[in-house]
């Protein structure tokens, strides 16, 4: 894929946005968001033969803030999973509804799971952390993941009907960015601490994060996937070592099918680590 492609379609859905809702963050966000993975492409094809990762890691820093400060400062919105329950719990459509049904639902179709590789303000700290990865998490493990998203669910529907919280009065534009503020800082100190505890950056994407599940319906029919580019798979491996997902890359190679696991966040991880370029 061009490296220009994320910007080009950046501007395309900016201009979209803007004409149809009238506000204009659209016009900074998302030529911002495609410029950062352009530039991370970029880098990526600029530094092939680094095992740093360090385009694709320096684009999802650079759309961090975005997420964290400026949609919440700006717009005083909540991205959250939990923010979007409260907003459909009332029949709301707001900004933070379109975020997830862009980059959670219906984008998932054509890129799959990128938004956990290359947007995720989350995993824009954790994969800057000095950990080593040192094996495959058990996936007795991986299925905590249905009990934090049940919770994810479970804690705005008690606000609204049983606690009777009055979302229009007091979430919409007044608390609605200090739940924000205290979802980021939870998920932060949830993906630090199984990060050190399994030794693995992607541990809360794998463990805990309950917006993977969302995304994986579609992500696993997705039009973008890593695929074989014809030459021969040896078997070594280092695919499978090198991804941080735990996705059997190898399997799929050996049988010549793009990799279709919901698991891929096109990282690119995989394409690096191939010593005979047979994965693109």
């Amino acid at each position: 894929m061009g490296v220009g492609i994320p910007l080009f379609v950046g501007l395309i859905v900016a201009a979209i946005l803007y004409l149809t809702i009238h506000w204009w963050g659209f016009l900074i966000i998302f030529p911002w968001i495609g410029l950062s993975i352009s530039a991370g492409m970029f880098l990526e094809r600029y530094l092939a033969k680094s095992s740093l990762d360090l385009g694709r890691r320096i684009a999802i820093l650079m759309i961090l803030p975005v997420f964290i400060l400026f949609i919440p400062l700006a717009n005083r919105e909540n991205l959250q999973i939990e923010g979007v329950i409260l907003l459909l719990s009332i029949g709301y459509f707001s900004k933070g509804v379109i975020h997830y049904a862009v980059a959670k639902v219906f984008g998932p179709l054509i890129w799959g799971r990128g938004f956990c590789g290359w947007a995720c303000w989350t995993a824009a700290v954790l994969d800057w952390l000095p950990i080593a990865k040192k094996g495959v998490i058990p996936s007795k493990w991986k299925n905590l993941r249905y009990v934090s998203l049940f919770v994810s669910v479970l804690i705005p529907l008690t606000f609204v009907f049983f606690l009777n919280y009055d979302v229009r009065r007091d979430y919409l534009s007044h608390q609605e960015p200090y739940w924000m503020f205290a979802g980021v800082a939870l998920y932060y100190l949830l993906g630090l601490s199984v990060a050190y505890w399994f030794q693995d950056r992607r541990a809360f994407c794998k463990v805990l994060c309950p917006v993977a599940l969302v995304m994986k319906p579609s992500a696993s029919i997705s039009l973008l996937a890593r695929k074989p580019t014809g030459v021969k798979c040896i078997r070594c491996g280092r695919c499978n070592n090198a991804c941080p997902m735990d996705v059997d890359i190898v399997g799929c190679m050996m049988e010549g099918k793009p990799v279709r696991d919901s698991e891929c966040t096109l990282c690119n991880a995989c394409v690096r680590a191939c010593p005979v370029g047979a994965i693109r």
